[in-house]
C-alpha cells in the first residue's frame, strides 16, 4: 500500500457561511462529483452533523463516508466507512477560512492504495473537487 494525499484549494466570491452551508450538505455533493450523492444516516444531533452519512454512486456499490469532525464554517472531517473497494485509512479534511473578497476552502484526502492504483485514484479525485468547485464558486 502507498500513502496518498490530494489537496486542491480554491476560493469563493460568496461569503464563507454560505460555501460551508452548501459543502456540509451531502446532498448538494452531487453537484461537486457529478454523481449521486445522498444523506443516508442522519447525524447524532444534526441531518449533516458528526455521525452522519453519505453514499456517492448509486447503490449499493457506492462508497459511504460518514462525517467524524465538524466545526461550523472551519471544519468538516470524514472518513470512507463502507465500499472503499482497494482504498484504505482514507481520511477527508475540509477547512473553510474567510478571504478580503469571500472565502477559501483547503480540501485534503489522505488515503493508502495498491502502489500502481494509488497515484491513479489521487488525480482522479483531484481533477474531480478541482473541476467540480469551480461548479460552484
Amino acid at each position: 500500500m502507498s500513502q496518498q494525499t490530494v489537496l486542491v484549494s480554491q476560493t469563493f466570491s460568496k461569503p464563507v457561511g454560505e460555501v460551508f452551508n452548501f459543502l456540509a450538505n451531502h446532498n448538494n455533493l452531487s453537484k461537486v462529483f457529478v454523481l449521486p450523492v445522498k444523506r443516508i444516516k442522519d447525524g447524532l444531533t444534526e441531518p449533516n452533523g458528526i455521525g452522519s452519512v453519505r453514499r456517492l454512486g448509486p447503490a449499493p456499490f457506492g462508497v459511504e463516508e460518514t462525517v467524524s469532525g465538524l466545526v461550523p464554517n472551519e471544519l468538516i472531517e470524514y472518513r470512507i466507512t463502507k465500499n472503499g473497494g482497494p482504498i484504505r485509512n482514507h481520511n477527508g479534511v475540509m477547512e473553510f477560512g474567510e478571504t478580503p473578497t469571500g472565502s477559501s476552502l483547503q480540501w485534503t484526502i489522505s488515503f493508502n492504495a495498491p502502489p500502481l492504483l494509488g497515484p491513479v485514484i489521487k488525480a482522479g479525485l483531484t481533477a474531480a473537487i478541482s473541476v467540480g468547485l469551480k461548479r460552484i464558486s
